[in-house]
């Protein structure tokens, strides 16, 4: 007579939760490695690359920006607040190599726009990468302090992402 042997139906929960393990680290890992060779820097559009000087829009103005997946800079400011000039002075203090038009939108338009999902509080500038907002100053982050208080680390700050070398 031949013996059969049994065989456990159920699996081995630890080989089980290995491969769990794995899938799921080889997932997170490929998509870092994806999401690591996207560029953080870009360039702005080309008609930005000039003087520097703001550019006064509306709400509008911004919605088409957006919907028409533009990168640019937008300050958000308030004129009659004390931080506001600083943030003012600090945007035309930038040397000649980092020359760049920016539009500027008073608080009274932001605060009904798209961009009031992420600006709270004023003065604040916004970065944009097609359409999309990729990081803004939070005038009420510690984090964000130098670069309301010092013109060298608002320029850090845009440098980070945005390349100014001529094409």
């Amino acid at each position: 007579m031949t013996e059969k042997k049994v065989i456990n139906s159920k699996p081995n929960k630890i080989a089980l939760v290995a491969i769990v393990i794995f899938c799921i680290t080889i997932f997170f890992g490929g998509f870092f490695l994806i999401h690591s060779q996207i560029p953080k820097t870009f360039r702005l559009e080309d008609e930005l690359y000039a003087k520097s000087e703001a550019i006064d829009i509306k709400k509008e103005d911004y919605e088409k920006l957006i919907s028409e997946k533009k990168s640019f800079i937008i300050m958000v400011d308030k004129p009659d607040c004390y931080t506001t000039a600083n943030m003012r002075k600090y945007m035309s203090e930038f040397p000649d190599d980092m020359q760049f038009k920016y539009y500027r939108m008073m608080w009274s338009q932001a605060k009904d726009s798209s961009l009031h999902e992420y600006v709270k509080y004023v003065p604040s500038v916004a970065i944009i990468r097609e359409g999309e907002v990729i990081d803004f100053l939070d005038a009420d982050s510690d984090e964000d302090t130098a670069k309301y208080n010092e013109t060298q680390a608002l320029q850090d700050w845009i440098r980070s992402y945005v390349i100014f070398e001529k094409k």
